[in-house]
């Protein structure tokens, strides 16, 4: 049986974990799930995305003040919980449907075995109706994909994209039509058409479809043979909302890729918009019930924790395949590899440099020397607490195989980069070390980039010349970065990895990452 969770966690989760939303728009207050009228059918939609490969539990970080802290969710207990609430749901007489919002195994080592594929093959053992393919999916290449696709088969969805001769991906449908309790419901899968410039390069050889276009598309050629039609996307919730403005009379869009926690989900006129977070913290429900014309009378989305191990019923094949890769990556992974003097926080907050990112950017620097170094703040997928620190840990920190490059750039081009991560509507914030910015922000908010202080305080003159350390990533043009893709000249490649350069910075004992904020704000 289930063991209790107190109030207290509840109301200090709400408060400091599962607040993620992005949107803009009011999440509306849980309502549980009712019983149907005379006449109604009652649909139940159980939804997960961006798992990205979280096989054990984790400390439920965001309960601040809480001590001990809780464990939170892993695969095995997301597969037990769900076969829990599928059970009963169906027992009350609902149909029930799974679906994924994608980004599957791309995160930790235990995803990375096999380059996903075990992962993939737990994944499969879940009982998904349905699951769209993620960005992350193609970090490998496209061609590892579709042989993953080959041995380990999932029902994997994904309408707006095709090869280059515009056949479908092997191993990827379009859509899924599930017929279940006199229901026929078609789920599609749609992935941001941002895609190539945030995951391998060979996905710019796909051949890309706008997401609403695809859709109009699909149901066109579905016309009368479905109930329903459910779009499972992961293009975050302000592609979401755009999609719902497109297609109005969507009763329900279940989402991914923004990590967003909608814990009562988000409408956009009368489409009810859900996600649940990311990894494997969560379960989202989403109960509609239908009318005698088989219209949408009424939806309602809650989210179910996963603080708390089921004794039964268990997913034995989940289970069995989850303790397979534990074993393939243990011990290694466990050790203590170093000591922080202070916690590594993340950020998303403008004009904000973070613990995380300092620590990085600073050890880039260090090792090659640069005058500059810059990371993504997407490539820092997680917060850790002070004290010892596990090679695991770094992993969970930087999952991601990127390697350092150093580049040369003059004054004048730094400085439009540095202008792309604060100015605009839509401004990419960096993490970076050896500069200060200075910066003003009118009184309506919007930001100006004055100028650059090199590593001596002195300004950074537009004909300077300047050594820029940073990830492969970004030096390919990942983010859009093609000012670093494009930059001219040698680059000097240092195939270390990210996380072991990290582990590396620990040789010479404890560190405590700089909380200095590097953005000067002036009048």
């Amino acid at each position: 049986m289930r063991r209790p969770l107190t109030a207290l966690l509840v109301l200090l989760g709400a408060l400091f974990g599962l607040l993620g939303g992005r949107a803009s728009l009011a999440e509306p207050a849980p309502t549980p799930p009712s019983i149907p009228t005379p006449g109604e059918r009652h649909l139940v939609i159980l939804h997960t995305n961006d798992v990205h490969g979280q096989v054990a539990p984790r400390p439920a970080v965001w309960l601040e003040g809480v001590n001990p802290l809780p464990d939170c969710g892993g695969l095995p207990r997301l597969a037990a919980r769900l076969r829990q609430v599928r059970a009963e749901a169906e027992a009350a007489g609902a149909v029930v449907l799974v679906c994924d919002g994608g980004d599957w195994f791309q995160g930790t080592p235990e995803g990375q075995v096999d380059r996903g594929r075990a992962f993939m093959g737990a994944l499969g053992a879940v009982g998904y109706d349905g699951m769209v393919v993620g960005n992350h999916e193609f970090d490998h290449g496209v061609d590892v994909l579709v042989d993953h696709l080959q041995r380990a088969p999932l029902p994997a969805l994904l309408a707006n994209a095709r090869d280059a001769d515009g056949a479908p991906l092997a191993g990827v449908r379009e859509s899924v039509v599930v017929e279940r309790g006199g229901l026929r419901v078609a789920l599609v899968g749609l992935l941001t058409t941002g895609t190539p410039s945030i995951t391998h390069a060979s996905t710019r050889d796909l051949r890309w479809e706008d997401p609403a276009a695809a859709l109009g598309r699909v149901r066109a050629a579905l016309g009368d043979e479905v109930d329903l039609v459910i779009p499972v996307t992961h293009m975050g919730v302000e592609e979401d909302v755009a999609l719902a403005r497109a297609h109005p009379d969507l009763p329900l869009i279940v989402g991914g890729h923004s990590h967003t926690f909608l814990k009562a989900g988000v409408r956009e006129g009368g489409t009810l918009i859900t996600q649940a977070g990311a990894k494997a913290s969560v379960i989202g429900r989403v109960d509609l019930w239908l009318d005698g014309r088989g219209e949408v009378a009424r939806a309602t989305a809650v989210h179910l924790d996963l603080y708390d191990e089921l004794e039964s019923p268990r997913n034995e094949e989940v289970d069995r395949r989850c303790a397979a890769i534990g074993v393939r990556v243990a011990g290694m992974l466990d050790e203590v590899v170093g000591v922080l003097g202070r916690p590594l926080r993340t950020t998303r907050r403008p004009l904000v440099n973070s613990s995380a990112g300092n620590f990085i950017a600073d050890l880039m620097r260090e090792r090659t020397g640069a005058d500059v170094a810059l990371h993504n703040r997407g490539g820092i997928r997680t917060t850790l607490r002070a004290g010892p620190v596990t090679r695991r840990d770094l992993f969970m920190l930087l999952p991601f195989s990127n390697h350092l490059e150093t580049l040369t750039m003059d004054g004048a081009s730094l400085r439009e980069l540095f202008r792309r991560s604060v100015e605009g509507p839509r401004p990419v914030p960096l993490e970076f070390s050896g500069v200060t910015l200075e910066v003003r922000r009118d009184p309506g908010g919007q930001v100006e980039l004055l100028g650059i202080l090199g590593p001596g305080g002195a300004p950074v003159a537009d004909t300077d010349t300047l050594r820029v350390t940073t990830n492969s990533f970004l030096a390919a043009g990942g983010d859009g970065w093609s000012a670093l893709a494009d930059a001219p000249g040698e680059r000097e490649v240092d195939l270390i990895l990210l996380r072991e350069l990290l582990e590396v910075g620990f040789d010479r004992g404890p560190r405590t990452p700089s909380v200095e904020q590097r953005y000067r704000l002036l009048p």
